[in-house]
């Protein structure tokens, strides 16, 4: 007889991911609790167990997690960068506050690596990535649509690789667009969607346009990134961004990036004619040299 699988808290912040992973491990027999960070969550996750907790009650949530049962942990889902002086943190967080300071300090990756390791040294819960929930959810090594990238993409995709391996290298950003072989954007603390804007104000004579499509975005881990916390994601609204700012594909890092509804991402790329493709290590490398 199988062990029954230790029930799952998933600590959500904004965007369709929360649910999309809460869908997997219900569909697997695992039971899941979820504690919403942001008031903006998806009202996906209303189908499951649920609670809402503001992102300076730092007891409360502790205290979901266990009158729950909740050992095992997931966070994921878009959350911004906290501003100490205004999130009201309870007498727990408090205390926790050097750490917070000095965790700020060392960027959006030290600042979840610090989170992670504090809820599990300090709390005895297990962070886990949302890889191990939900393999199904990890680009794969291969094109998901049914337009291949052409030859003359390639120069955009190795231009966009480096750009996004430098903005991570600094802890900016996970992902870069270009076109004709040119750096055109990068991404910061705002987000794909808002770099994705900005590419779409861009003169047109330096970018694609529908009907003429050209330049590439590209997403990627950052180099020695925590890969249980913040992985690089893409859903729908990511293909309806490119395509809105005259983009011929999107390529992303296979094993390092999670798709939310892969089959719907296909379809939406296939409908605005764009291609969609997972890089394999080698081809990362390739480009870097």
């Amino acid at each position: 007889m199988t062990d029954r699988p230790r029930k799952l808290g998933i600590v959500a912040g904004r965007g369709p991911l929360p649910a999309a992973l809460a869908d997997v491990a219900v569909a697997a027999g695992r039971e899941v609790f979820i504690v919403a960070i942001d008031d903006d969550v998806s009202k996906e996750i209303e189908r499951f167990p649920h609670a809402h907790v503001r992102i300076g009650a730092h007891g409360e949530f502790l205290r979901l997690l266990k009158e729950n049962g909740c050992r095992d942990i997931v966070l994921i889902g878009a959350i911004n960068r906290p501003d100490l002086s205004k999130i009201g943190l309870d007498f727990s967080g408090i205390k926790l506050l050097p750490r917070l300071v000095r965790w700020l300090a060392q960027g959006d990756d030290g600042l979840l690596r610090g989170i992670a390791g504090y809820l599990e040294k300090d709390h005895g819960l297990r962070v886990i990535g949302a890889h191990e929930v939900a393999q199904r959810l990890l680009a794969p090594e291969a094109v998901l649509t049914k337009i291949a990238p052409a030859p003359e993409h390639n120069a955009d995709i190795d231009a966009a690789i480096r750009a996004a391996l430098d903005v991570g290298a600094r802890d900016i950003g996970q992902g870069a667009v270009a076109c004709r072989g040119a750096v055109v954007a990068t991404e910061d603390e705002t987000g794909t969607d808002v770099m994705l804007a900005r590419v779409a104000t861009l003169n047109p004579t330096e970018r694609g346009r529908p009907g003429a499509r050209e330049g590439v975005l590209v997403k990627l881990t950052k180099p020695g990134q925590e890969r249980r916390v913040d992985m690089p994601t893409i859903g729908v609204n990511t293909v309806e961004n490119a395509a809105a700012a005259g983009l011929a594909g999107i390529a992303v890092e296979a094993g390092g990036t999670l798709i939310v509804d892969r089959e719907a991402v296909a379809a939406a790329a296939d409908a605005h004619g764009l291609f969609v493709i997972g890089l394999g290590a080698a081809r990362i490398a390739e480009a870097e040299r």
